[in-house]
Formats: structure tokens, sequence, C-alpha cells
């Protein structure tokens, strides 16, 4: 499975993806600042405008995934995990089927 997430204005530095159980957790946080200096008849004006954010989302994995397997890599704003697909993803998902047996009721009445 590969999931991308466009983050632009992030650096890589500032991206945390991480993997609990079937938990994947994409954290950041955008810092921008623009600088701007004119001259307007015959005095400076500097102008600074400073922005920032942080953001988190939480996936849950359709199946149990070894961590050391995960790898993410982020290029031009585009963040890309690769999660493999385990072998037992099949099993994983349609999970073990409980018997259930016929009881026996007590006469008794219960304590």
């Amino acid at each position: 499975m590969t999931l991308t997430a466009e983050l632009p204005g992030v650096k890589e530095s500032d991206i945390d993806v991480s993997l609990i159980g079937d938990q994947l957790t994409i954290k950041g946080e955008k810092r921008a600042q623009h600088d701007e200096k004119q001259e307007v008849e015959g005095q400076t004006i500097h102008r600074t405008e400073r922005s920032y954010g942080a953001f988190q989302r939480t996936l849950t994995v359709p199946y149990r995934i070894d961590p050391g397997q995960v790898s993410a890599q982020f290029e031009d704003g585009l963040l890309t995990i690769t999660l493999p697909k385990p072998t037992d993803a099949v099993a994983q998902k349609e999970g073990t089927k409980i018997e259930v047996k016929k009881g026996r009721r007590d006469a008794s009445p219960g304590p």
C-alpha cells in the first residue's frame, strides 16, 4: 500500500511519521517568513509576514505491518509512505471464525 500526502511549504525536518499498532500518524509544522523592503518617498519601509501551523493526521491501517518494513520519502512537498502488505493480510482481514456450541440450560437459579 502506498500513501501520499501533499505538504507544500513544509520542510523534511518538520515531518514526523509513526506507526503504533495499526495507527499510522503523520505530524508536521509549517513555518514561513516573508521579508520585504521598499523605498517610498525617501523612507525605507520594512515589512515582515510570518505564518505557522501544526497538523496531525492518524489513519487506521487495515492490517498489521512490521514497522521495520515501512519507508517514507519526501521530495518537492510530496510525502510518500510505503507500507508493504504482509503475506497473511487476507487472513488478518477475515479474522478467525469462532465455533458456537450448543449450551446447556441449568434448571437451578444463578447466584
